[in-house]
């Protein structure tokens, strides 16, 4: 468990930000990946060292900031020797004001956790793992390419745990092959797994060609759109049983074990971005890296800042993030920021909607603020795409 170490926000005081480091190396692509990966660890070496540089590089500009969160995403962040993340994070600490009870989560995949690497990365500072289980059904993981089996996310959440690291478990629904009761033991499993916090994404075929094409020639080995309505909505049920509270569109936990990183994403707390492809807000801006790792590591190695895009955010721009990533909270967000938008829209219909929405029970109003019903997270993405 992490402390509590947040500090209260004041006009000279901000909220403590994040900085999310992109360690996109992996062993193979799983089927169903869309993120930017590399399977050529040769150039692992390089790529370190141009992250050192971006540190050098973003240094100056967060003189004066408190960070309690520090995210390893990829890729296979659990693939880096621990030589190398301690390094990393010894970087980070070093150029960066990284609160002592900072949040620090590693991303990691069940076969790279034995109990040798999970006392190499609490030694290194990490104290959150978050593990891609995805389902521990041997055949729905085949099915995608995973690398490990059932067994072997069992035992990684047991090792993980063992040693005092906080734990998050993910899983798909709508994997090839999968039940709807496949899914339900899957999820009963990872409850019982001692894990605190709990992510489920549905399976996006549309982002994976590989995926797209087997739905289309097999559509007999996925869940209809309509079966896996009914198994999200009994998920949420089982999950309230098992005391996990539905925070974020994707997202359960524990009483207390919210992933506080991600949590800057969608209140929009400035967060920095490092490594290829890497997001970030910071000072009214948003940034975004290149997402070639070859030309990543190259202008970084002139001393410049690899960057994609760089624009500022307007206060039109804000407000319509405000709306679209708080809706993804169950706390929701203010009423009034949706009438405001409602009456600046240029979407004539826009209004009838959004009553219609709350009258079909997609949306509530409950103290002067709007929040998704569980009916109405499944339909977030139609209804969220109308604020942007």
């Amino acid at each position: 468990m992490i402390d509590d170490c947040a500090i209260a926000p004041s006009p000279g005081h901000p909220a403590p930000s994040g900085i999310y480091v992109h360690l996109p190396f992996c062993r193979s692509r799983c089927d169903y990946c869309a993120f930017v990966v590399s399977t050529d660890s040769s150039v692992a070496g390089a790529y370190a060292d141009a992250l050192d540089r971006e540190m050098g590089l973003l240094a100056p500009q967060a003189r004066g900031f408190a960070f309690d969160s520090l995210y390893l995403g990829g890729g296979t962040p659990s693939l880096t020797p621990a030589p190398d993340l301690t390094r990393l994070l010894d970087g980070l600490r070093r150029r960066f004001a990284v609160l002592p009870c900072a949040e620090v989560t590693l991303e990691a995949n069940p076969e790279d956790v034995t109990p040798r690497t999970a006392r190499a990365w609490s030694a290194a500072g990490v104290n959150r793992v978050s593990v891609g289980v995805q389902s521990f059904e041997d055949r729905e993981l085949s099915a995608v390419g995973r690398r490990h089996d059932g067994a072997a996310a069992q035992r990684a959440l047991e090792t993980l745990a063992g040693v005092g690291l906080s734990v998050s478990g993910d899983l798909i629904l709508g994997l090839p092959d999968q039940s709807a009761s496949s899914f339900g033991a899957s999820l009963l499993r990872l409850c019982a797994s001692g894990t605190g916090h709990i992510s489920v994404y549905l399976l996006e075929a549309e982002k994976s060609k590989t995926i797209e094409d087997d739905r289309r020639l097999h559509p007999s080995r996925y869940l209809s759109d309509d079966a896996q309505a009914e198994a999200w909505l009994e998920m949420g049920e089982t999950l309230a049983r098992e005391g996990f509270r539905h925070y974020e569109i994707s997202n359960w936990a524990l009483p207390g074990r919210e992933a506080r990183h991600n949590m800057k994403y969608w209140r929009r707390t400035p967060t920095l971005g490092l490594g290829v492809s890497a997001h970030e807000l910071w000072d009214g801006r948003r940034r975004s890296n290149v997402s070639a790792l070859t030309r990543y590591v190259d202008e970084l190695s002139t001393g410049r800042r690899p960057l994609a895009a760089d624009h500022p955010v307007g206060a039109e721009d804000e407000a319509r993030e405000r709306i679209v990533l708080g809706l993804r909270l169950s706390e929701g967000v203010p009423a009034a920021e949706i009438e405001d938008r409602i009456e600046i829209s240029r979407d004539p219909t826009l209004a009838e909607d959004y009553a219609s929405w709350i009258e079909e029970g997609l949306l509530e109003e409950a103290a002067r603020r709007v929040r998704f019903t569980e009916r109405g997270f499944l339909l977030s993405n139609e209804i969220l795409c109308r604020f942007v």
